[in-house]
């Protein structure tokens, strides 16, 4: 049964021709052999046999036509070129042949007279499948056209798929990036903290008060070592000899060059001083 499974589900190249063309292409193929060859007791017609095949061309062309507009219906992706599988081929063309000797049995009892009878559907259904295996090795040899909504939906996909893959990776770069651990002086001395979480930090003595969003910190540090330690993160600024400050939490700067200036903070009520010197680059951020 698996081995049964894996035959129909096996992948194979999807060859995409021109719908209306192709079918086209194999009704005149189909009307020339019977016009040519006259088998299946056509000589024996006394009919135009030019104008008596006609019929046979359109229905040719029609069969190998409806199936593509027919299977979505039932199955959406039924023509995805990632999902085209033995399977599938097969019931593609079942479905030509079906509706194509359909089509042959209406033509057959028009032209040649015939009765409807058992004898002529398995007449219509033999003929037809003949015929088929000729006119579908024809098919081989047609240029394959690229199906361009094909094409572009799985663009689109990829690209989809590449910026999902890009969004994930960011993320984790992000996550590393945004967990840091600050080393103070003392051997053992060292907080973890979240970057985004860092409001400011405040040199008090021989220590340093880490104020974030979670929490508070004391850690034995110079306010200097702070600063080169976060110095790849451009967000972390000094604003006075005293502080460093997380612009992506101020909320505004207040103040003027006579009375001075203070940084508002998001969050809390806490206001940071602003030295002169850093005036200018905090202003233009």
């Amino acid at each position: 049964m698996d081995f049964i499974k894996n035959f129909w589900n096996h992948q194979i190249p999807f060859r995409d021709i021109n719908l209306w063309l192709g079918g086209a292409i194999y009704g005149i193929v189909v009307y020339l052999i019977l016009v040519i060859m006259q088998p299946f007791g056509i000589d024996q017609n006394t009919g135009n046999i030019y104008i008596l095949m006609i019929p046979y061309f359109f229905v040719t062309w029609i069969g190998c036509v409806l199936p593509s507009y027919i299977l979505p219906l039932f199955c959406k992706d039924f023509f995805y070129a990632k999902k085209w599988t033995r399977g599938r081929f097969f019931i593609y063309l079942l479905s030509i042949v079906s509706i194509i000797s359909f089509g042959n049995l209406i033509c057959f009892i028009i032209t040649l007279n015939a009765p409807f009878s058992f004898q002529a559907v398995w007449t219509a259904i033999w003929q037809t499948f003949i015929i088929a295996i000729m006119i579908f090795s024809i098919g081989l040899l047609l240029p394959e056209k690229k199906n361009k909504k094909e094409e572009i939906i799985e663009n689109k996909e990829e690209i989809i798929e590449e910026k999902i893959e890009i969004s994930q990776i960011k993320n984790e770069v992000s996550k590393i990036k945004d967990d840091f651990i600050i080393k103070g002086t003392g051997k053992n001395d060292s907080i973890s903290i979240k970057i985004s979480d860092l409001i400011y930090v405040e040199s008090a003595k021989n220590y340093c008060n880490i104020v974030t969003t979670e929490k508070n910190f004391n850690i034995r540090s110079t306010i200097s070592s702070i600063e080169e330690q976060l110095s790849n993160f451009t967000q972390i600024k000094r604003c006075h000899r005293a502080y460093l400050v997380n612009t992506n939490n101020i909320l505004t700067i207040d103040g003027n060059s006579t009375s001075g200036y203070k940084i508002i903070m998001k969050i809390g009520i806490n206001t940071i001083p602003l030295s002169r010197q850093y005036v200018k680059i905090f202003l233009e951020k």
